[in-house]
C-alpha cells in the first residue's frame, strides 16, 4: 500500500461518505474539542489563581498566619484542582470511548457497503454506562 497509500485511503472513505463523518464531527469529535480547550484555559485560570495565593501567602506576616490561618488557599489547592480533574476525565473518557466507536463503525459500514447510522451510539452508550 504504501505511505501514500494509507493517507489516502482515508480521504476516499471520508469523500464517499461525507454525511455521517460530518454529523460525527459536529455531535461528537467537535465536543471533545471544546472539553479539551475549556480544560486547558480553566486549569490555567485556577492554578494562576492558586500560585498567586501561595505567593501571598509566603509574603505575610507569620503573626498575621497565627491570627487568621489560612483556610481558603488550601481548599483552593486541593479540592477544586482535584474536582476539575475528575470531571475532565470522565468527560474525556465519555466522549473519546463514543467518538471512537462511532468512527471504527463508520469505517466498517463503509468497507461493507452498509448504510451508516447513528444506531450504534445508544448502544455502545448503553453498554458503556452498564460498564462504568
Amino acid at each position: 500500500m504504501g505511505l501514500f497509500g494509507i493517507y489516502a485511503e482515508p480521504y476516499k472513505i471520508i469523500l464517499s461518505w461525507q454525511k455521517p463523518f460530518s454529523q460525527i464531527t459536529l455531535s461528537l469529535i467537535l465536543p471533545l474539542s471544546f472539553i479539551f480547550l475549556a480544560h486547558v484555559e480553566v486549569s490555567d485560570l485556577l492554578f494562576s489563581k492558586i500560585l498567586h495565593n501561595e505567593l501571598q501567602l509566603d509574603q505575610t506576616p507569620n503573626r498575621h498566619q497565627i491570627l487568621h490561618p489560612p483556610l481558603r488557599p488550601h481548599l483552593l489547592r486541593v479540592v477544586l484542582p482535584l474536582a476539575l480533574q475528575v470531571r475532565y476525565f470522565t468527560f474525556l473518557l465519555v466522549f473519546s470511548l463514543l467518538s471512537t466507536a462511532a468512527v471504527v463503525y463508520a469505517i466498517a459500514a463503509a468497507y461493507a457497503d452498509r448504510d451508516i447510522t447513528f444506531a450504534v451510539v445508544p448502544k455502545v452508550w448503553k453498554k458503556f454506562m452498564v460498564w462504568l
